[in-house]
This record gives C-alpha cells, sequence and structure tokens, in this order.
C-alpha cells in the first residue's frame, strides 16, 4: 500500500459561515504527483506538488491583472467583491487538452495553454502555463444564453481522452461541449439533460464528474446521486441522440439513519470500483458543521444501493482541521469537491477542502481492497496538502518583501539547518521541547515549511537508521490556522472570531526514498 502523507492537527470549533467559503473550490488531479486547484481566495489556478507537502509550482491569475487589489484594499476576507474577478468554482481539462475550463457562478471560461497540463506534468515543468497561457470566457451557441449571469453555473466535467465535456447548471440541467475544439460554434454543445429529465427530476445538480469508465456521468444534488449513461452497448453516447438515461439514488434515506433521521445535505460523489463515496453532513438546526464521507455499497445481485457507512469526519461537530483515523479526522464547512487521485498502488481520495485552503488526501485502500463492510475506523487515514504560503501578499501586495517575489520561490527558503539522527537520540519531544533544542544551535529556531522542503530539494534526508525507506518525523514552524473568508482574501493575522487552529503546529515527515509529505 502506498504510504499517503500524514499531517498532525488539532482545531477549534469554526464559526457559523455561507455555503461556499474562498479558498480552493476545484480540483483536478493531473498525475498522482500534480494537482490544478482553483482557489477563489486568490483567483487564480494553482499548480500543486503532491509529493512536496503543496509547493506550488505553476499559477496562473484568472482576471486581468490592472484589476488587482490596491494597497489601501485589506480585503482580510470580510466580504468585499472584486466585480471584476473570475471567482472559479471549479476546472477540468484532459490528457490532450490545449485549455482548461473553469467555472464561475455566472461565467464559462477556456485558458489557452500552450500545450497540455498532463505534458507539462510529464517534463515536470509548468513555467509556459504561468507565462504563456491566456483566458477568455466562452459560451457555445448553442447554449442558451438566457442562463449565462445567472449566478447557478456550478461544475465542469471532462473525459480523460476528450470525447466530450459537460457543465452543470443548478435550474437549466447540464449542458455539453467538444473539450477538444472549444468554438462558438461547436455542433456538440446543446442542453443534453434538461433538469426535468426522468431521473433528475428537477433536481438542482451541485457535483459532476465522468466514472473512470466513461460509460457514465455521476451527477449530485443535495439529497440524490444521479447515475446517466453515457455509453451504451454498442459504444454510442444516448445523450448524443437525446436519449436520458438515469438512475437516482437517495442518499438521505440511506444515511440520515446514522444521525437519528436527521435531513442530510450532499455535494459531490466519486466512484472507485464497486463503492460510491459522498462527501455531506447532517442538516441540524442550521449548524453549519464540519463534512464527513461516506460510502455507499454497490450489491451486483441485487442490483441496488446498500450500507452508508461514514468513513472519515464527523459532520456534527463544527469545522476545523484535523488529520488522523478517518472518523477522527475532521474538515471545514465548505468542500464541494473531491476527486481520485489516479494513482496505481493505492486510492486516494482528494477533497478541495476551501475554508481550510489545503487538498486533504483520504487513503480508503484498504476498505475498498479488502470489502471491508464495517470499515475499520483505523483503516482510513486523512492527511493534508497544505499549500497557502501569504500566496494573497505575495500576488497582490505592492511592497516589499512581496512584490519581488512569486508563489513558487516561496515554497522554499534554504538555508543551515540542524538535525539529530540516529536511532539513540529519537525522543518524544513537544513543540516546546523542539525549540528550545534549537535554541541550542544553529540560527535557534523550528524550522518552516518551505525550510524544510529546501533542505529536502537539495539532498538532505536525515534518517534515524540510514535506510532510504526510513521516515524522519520533525516539528515544524507552520501553523495548522485557518478561517472562513466570504470574500477573496487572507485570514486575519489574529485569526479574528471565524479562525481556528493558531495553538497548533505541524509535523513533516520525510525520507530519501519517498520524498517529503505532511
Amino acid at each position: 500500500m502506498k504510504i499517503i502523507p500524514t499531517l498532525l492537527l488539532t482545531t477549534l470549533s469554526a464559526a457559523h459561515a455561507a455555503t461556499y467559503g474562498k479558498g480552493p473550490l476545484g480540483i483536478h488531479p493531473i498525475t498522482d504527483r500534480y494537482l490544478a486547484v482553483a482557489d477563489s481566495s486568490i483567483d487564480a489556478v494553482l499548480i500543486i506538488d503532491g509529493h512536496s507537502a503543496g509547493a506550488v509550482v505553476g499559477h496562473f491569475v484568472l482576471h486581468d491583472r490592472r484589476d488587482d487589489p490596491t494597497n489601501s484594499d485589506s480585503h482580510i476576507g470580510s466580504g468585499k467583491t472584486l466585480p471584476n474577478w473570475v471567482d472559479p468554482l471549479s476546472l477540468a481539462t484532459c490528457n490532450d487538452c490545449k485549455h482548461v475550463f473553469v467555472t464561475s457562478p455566472n461565467a464559462f471560461y477556456k485558458t489557452v495553454l500552450e500545450r497540455p497540463l498532463a505534458e507539462m506534468a510529464s517534463f515536470h515543468d509548468f513555467s509556459s502555463f504561468t507565462s504563456k497561457s491566456t483566458i477568455s470566457e466562452y459560451w457555445p451557441e448553442g447554449w442558451d444564453k438566457s442562463y449565462k449571469g445567472d449566478g447557478k453555473l456550478r461544475t465542469v466535467s471532462v473525459a480523460e481522452d476528450g470525447s466530450s465535456g459537460y457543465v452543470s447548471h443548478t435550474k437549466a440541467g447540464v449542458f455539453s461541449f467538444n473539450p477538444l475544439n472549444p468554438v462558438e460554434s461547436d455542433d456538440n454543445a446543446w442542453l443534453v439533460m434538461p433538469s426535468s429529465s426522468e431521473g433528475i427530476d428537477g433536481q438542482e445538480i451541485i457535483g459532476l464528474h465522468h466514472t473512470e469508465s466513461l460509460k457514465n456521468l455521476v451527477l449530485t444534488s443535495e439529497e440524490y446521486v444521479h447515475f446517466v449513461s453515457i455509453k451504451d452497448s454498442y459504444g454510442k453516447n444516448p445523450l448524443d441522440h437525446g436519449r436520458v438515461t438515469a438512475y437516482r439514488l437517495p442518499l438521505d434515506y440511506h444515511c440520515d439513519y446514522l444521525y437519528e433521521g436527521n435531513d442530510m445535505t450532499f455535494t459531490d460523489t466519486i466512484i472507485i470500483n464497486d463503492y460510491a463515496f459522498v462527501i455531506g453532513h447532517p442538516s441540524v438546526q442550521g449548524v453549519h458543521n464540519g463534512v464527513a464521507i461516506y460510502r455507499l455499497t454497490w450489491k451486483p445481485d441485487k442490483e441496488e444501493w446498500h450500507e452508508c457507512v461514514q468513513v472519515a469526519g464527523s459532520g456534527v461537530e463544527s469545522a476545523a482541521w484535523v488529520d488522523g483515523d478517518g472518523k477522527q479526522a475532521r474538515f471545514s464547512m465548505t468542500p464541494h469537491d473531491i476527486a481520485v487521485l489516479p494513482t496505481r498502488d493505492s486510492h486516494t481520495i482528494v477533497v478541495a477542502d476551501a475554508d481550510n485552503r489545503a487538498l486533504r488526501y483520504v487513503d480508503v485502500t484498504i476498505p475498498v481492497e479488502t470489502d471491508d463492510d464495517s470499515v475499520n475506523p483505523r483503516s482510513v487515514r486523512v492527511a493534508s496538502v497544505p499549500y497557502d504560503e501569504d500566496l494573497w501578499s505575495v500576488l497582490y501586495k505592492k511592497q516589499e518583501p512581496w512584490s519581488s517575489l512569486t508563489p513558487e520561490m516561496v515554497m522554499e527558503s534554504d538555508g543551515k539547518s540542524y538535525f539529530r539522527s540516529g536511532a539513540d537520540v529519537i525522543q518524544s519531544m513537544t513543540f516546546e521541547d523542539a525549540e528550545n533544542e534549537c535554541s541550542r544551535v544553529g540560527d535557534g529556531h523550528v524550522c518552516s515549511l518551505p525550510e524544510i522542503r529546501a533542505r529536502v530539494a537539495r539532498g538532505q534526508y536525515p534518517s534515524r537508521d540510514g535506510d532510504d525507506n526510513s521516515w524522519s518525523t520533525v516539528w515544524t514552524d507552520e501553523m495548522c490556522s485557518s478561517c472562513h473568508l466570504s470574500g477573496p482574501g487572507a485570514c486575519a493575522a489574529d485569526g479574528g472570531k471565524n479562525s481556528w487552529g493558531q495553538d497548533f503546529k505541524m509535523i513533516a515527515n520525510f525520507s530519501a526514498k519517498r520524498g517529503l509529505v505532511m
């Protein structure tokens, strides 16, 4: 089983918040290492290196830089809007696509690439994504213009091979387009799935994904998952001929027993083998509780879904940021997008944890491979990929030191560091103990995450026994804190009332063989 990054965190509760926070709202795994992230708090698409504890290796600002905020604009997520910003909700592309497609509530966009992201990933070089990409609105002639700008666009999904692309609209239904040739005169672009279609039945579609087999679309509304056929026994797509074949799975009906029959709300679903993994939480007296992840099992002999089991998160406790065993983990209340990391030797769900400004890895390998019906709480592990290194200041502050930095530059901060190695010095330390130890040598501080990244990048991988496969675990000076943002910006220096985690620090793990993980 592949070892998944582990970041041990504990947090305070979060205050009430709106349905959507500001942060990573859309994710697209490019490979098992690199992920594209649409972050609405900074109005940018980021390329994240999951093998380097969330280092940003590429970025593209979505708005015209003449519309950047001024220094007099503090923008500490107070809810102030920036009208010319894109405000991204989701993104998607394909292996051969020379576009990245982005949705916002009011518009659909195509970002032109010099070469596909998958090709950039193969060369570990995303420099042209930052320097040569361009963005423009895209609304095909076959889409009814009355829906443009109404605030109800949601999610985009593109088949891995580029054979189809779809966009959800909470009132209209699902639009189609050709991701390999996205032109306004696209003959493949039309409303292929009206919300009134049988099996959709007027539900507002929030989540949208292609299955790995490319035979079905998986649509998620607040109470249902809808499975829609896009490849019949002849290899044809029924939607191309106006035929909608949908099956509706009532999530609330299957899962509300977990919370004594309380109504539940769901936002997204992905399929792994014979399992549906769904993100949501119970609606308990209007409380904005952190989300949880649930698993339902397909029974081929009965051709039915059964056994809704909670695998990660609480669903009833206030939003927080905690990693570890499945049910001990905590998420914010605003994740709306999940995806499957394309790994060969494990099954990992990626959660765009918006209010925590981080990606979360949920390793469900054991319950998937062993068909563990009950899901042992210790068989699921939740980890974090924290990438937000003062990105708001780096991108938009006009004074030094921020004005001379880029998101890629702040990911590493080289310098001397001190490490005691050997099995005889292994000991359990609190953060205060680590601070005292560091004060005796070096420059007298516990390393930040960028400093540890730099150490890993220059080939210094201390281990207790000299084995390249062994892991070393160290404290970092990185706070595992976050806050709810109702507008673009960053958390206040003191956290503010809608914040958590200021009293806790991150732990880093690294080895010569597998690099840096959190």
